[in-house]
């Protein structure tokens, strides 16, 4: 393989602007870093501004200028948590395969398994952690250094998913440990900790975290697609999504890992970083100690490791690539978008670096799936219902095998059913077709562009599984190949008419959030509903359109519990719930952290309000019924800190004050819903007009 001896540094800066060539509407940053020895450094374009403060006052000229930007880089903090205890162990402070309770003494969980978590599995998320504690953890213009501290309390109630060790499924929770396990083997403070040891090593100086970021310069302006400019996101999960930085340090950290740069690991803890935790089956997560990806195909084809992190936080969004060989590192930084958008465009430009050396990298060619009409009667078996995950939420799919000719899915969600017709191929998976068979006749089967590929994985214990394979081409951006366990058959348990009290009195009812201090980002989407499976009466959907759909099985009336052991990252973010009741009425309780209450118990907002009374633990709500529908009630006086949204019928956020400059104006949309949040002794005053 051709390399070269000296490698120019491609200079990038942050953009403002919408990039619609990969749909990203907001802030961009980007660097790629190269050379031949592991201090590769980056310049970036110098900003003639002061920064956040001014890009509020002066709005969309003030961002739309020439300088770079600081992004929470999200879920790539993890590499940096990853790489902190990494350091830590190769001082021989800590062992990776020793008890995570060696570090953390009060780690505790409602699951005697608990014990056998080791340092590594939180690396490779495959400690059985049911994955994210979201309680304080994203906050408005606002800081919760109590949330490392409080991880292991809220850790505490909750039980374990799986046996540790026994397949990776994506947990948040995991890296907060990592974070917590750093400051107390180093002494140090976690931010402390990765600016000292990892970022000023590799040359950053412009890297910081969810407790520092309100003294940051240049964060990027929090606009959303719609360009309102909101208050500034603050990420409290330190080791799981925390890190703040520029491109360029970003950049600069992921040159750490070049092949020859010891600067902040040995090359033996870089190896074991990038090796992926199970090689045993290829529907399982791909993952390596912190690495989201080890292995890319249409890079291993081309003779060439890489390495890729990806993270989404509030409106930021980030991707980090590494070619440890080529020594190349890349990082694209955005609001608006996604890290997938932010992959594909660090594909685009690592694809660049590689051919300045005379390397091509092109995409593999997926063989045309070639039909087979009948399908064997041993896959009748197979047919009935599974519990499946996507990036949509949870549903059950019924599937069918009609004549022997296709497979029907029924996809049954909490508010919709929808149908897919699959036909199978000669390698034994299912194709995605383009219409279904009862539109289109048996004759007429077609294809889907970029179809996905459903196959059936029965494993030694009798359990059977649904894996997916899909190639998404995005003409002029890129593809993207995915292989996955998504679903598990259903074992249609009966359950007792004592435990379907749980639907009686849950069943329908929508909740609200009560928990959450008043910066709390989770306000932008703090509905919660339960949602009888009709067909399936032991199973309720469980809704929140920020935390997704989920599937819980009823365990008695007062519970109702995650039940899937789908191994990937399918089966991350599970929860279970509990019904309350006190003198307030029916909540429902989460085990991540998080206490909603029935809306039944809330008061309509009438016209003798004047002014609300506000308290740090209680937020108050209101519905908005006929009689106040479209009146005009404007906000004549608000506490600094204080907040106020207003949702329409379907829940969407209608009205926040944080978004700069919002009017003071209230809208009152009939079924809607209005919540004050702030802090003891202070008060909103009202008025109509």
């Amino acid at each position: 393989m051709k390399k070269k001896t000296d490698r120019k540094t491609i200079i990038g800066s942050s953009i403002f602007g919408c990039a619609a060539a990969i749909g990203i509407a907001g802030i961009l940053g980007f660097n790629a870093l190269s050379g031949n020895s592991g201090k590769a450094f980056a310049e970036g374009a110098e900003s003639g501004q002061s920064g956040a403060k001014e890009q509020r006052e002066n709005g969309w000229e003030a961002a739309n200028r020439d300088t770079e930007y600081v992004y929470c880089v999200g879920s790539v903090s993890k590499i940096y948590s990853t790489a902190a205890v990494m350091r830590l162990a190769e001082e021989g402070k800590v062992v990776l395969d020793a008890p995570v309770t060696d570090y953390i003494p009060e780690f505790r969980m409602a699951d005697p398994r608990y014990k056998d978590i080791t340092v590594r599995m939180l690396m490779d998320h495959t400690s059985g952690l049911m994955g994210s504690c979201y309680a304080g953890a994203h906050l408005y213009g606002d800081t919760n250094e109590e949330f490392l501290d409080r991880l292991p309390e809220y850790l505490a109630k909750q039980r374990l998913k799986a046996d540790p060790g026994e397949y990776a499924a994506y947990c948040n929770d995991g890296f907060d440990l990592l974070a917590i396990i750093t400051e107390r083997v180093s002494g140090m403070d976690f931010t402390e900790y990765v600016q000292k040891n990892l970022c000023a090593p590799t040359g950053g100086d412009r890297t910081g975290s969810g407790v520092t970021y309100l003294s940051m310069e240049d964060l990027a302006p929090a606009y959303t697609a719609g360009h309102s400019l909101y208050d500034e996101g603050g990420t409290q999960v330190l080791g799981a999504g925390g890190i703040y930085a520029t491109a360029s340090d970003t950049a600069r950290f992921g040159a750490g890992f070049f092949a020859g740069n010891n600067s902040i690991l040995s090359e033996s803890a870089k190896k074991a970083m990038a090796a992926r935790w199970s090689d045993k089956d290829m529907y399982m997560d791909e993952n390596g100690l912190g690495w989201d990806l080890v292995s890319i195909n249409r890079y291993e084809d081309a003779g060439i490791t890489v390495l890729g992190k990806g993270g989404d936080s509030l409106m930021n969004h980030a991707f980090l690539m590494v070619a440890p060989e080529e020594r190349i590192s890349v990082s694209v930084l955005s609001n608006g978008g996604s890290s997938t958008l932010n992959a594909l465009m660090a594909e685009a430009i690592l694809d660049a670096c590689l051919e300045e050396e005379g390397i091509q990298v092109t995409d593999p060619e997926w063989p045309a799936a070639v039909n087979i009409c009948d399908i064997p009667e041993e896959y009748d078996a197979l047919a009935g219902a599974y519990a499946v995950s996507g990036m949509e939420g949870a549903a059950i799919n019924k599937i069918t095998f009609p004549e022997h000719k296709y497979m029907h899915v029924e996809s049954i969600g909490p508010y919709k059913t929808t149908y897919m017709d699959y036909a199978l191929t000669e390698d034994g998976r299912f194709a995605e077709l383009a219409y279904e068979v009862e539109d289109s006749g048996i004759d007429q089967m077609r294809f889907a562009l970029n179809p996905v590929y459903i196959s059936f994985q029965t494993y030694a214990d009798g359990r059977n599984f649904l894996a997916a394979d899909q190639n998404t081409r995005l003409p002029g951006i890129g593809e993207q190949a995915q292989h996955f366990y998504i679903g598990e058959k259903l074992n249609e348990d009966p359950v007792s008419a004592d435990a379907m009290a749980f639907v009686q009195k849950a069943g329908g009812r929508e909740f609200l959030l009560v928990s959450e201090r008043n910066s709390s980002s989770i306000y932008d989407m703090p509905f919660m509903g339960v949602v009888p499976a009709a067909e399936y009466p032991g199973y309720v959907f469980v809704t929140n359109s920020g935390l997704g759909t989920r599937l819980l099985k009823i365990a008695d009336a007062t519970h109702a519990v995650s039940f899937t052991t789908i191994p990937s990252s399918r089966n991350r973010d599970l929860l279970d719930v509990t019904l309350k009741e006190d003198e307030s009425g029916l909540k429902l309780v989460t085990s991540n952290g998080l206490e909603f209450i029935s809306e039944e118990n809330i008061p309509y907002f009438d016209a003798s309000l004047s002014e609300i009374a506000l308290s740090s633990d209680a937020p108050a709500w209101f519905k908005i019924g006929k009689e106040m529908a479209n009146a005009e009630i404007a906000i004549t006086d608000r506490p600094e800190h204080s907040v106020v949204y207003v949702y329409n019928k379907f829940g969407e956020v209608v009205y926040t004050t944080h978004v700069i400059g919002m009017t003071n104006v209230l809208p009152m949309p009939e079924g809607g819903r209005i919540v004050f949040l702030g802090r003891d002794g202070e008060s909103i005053k009202l008025t109509g007009f």
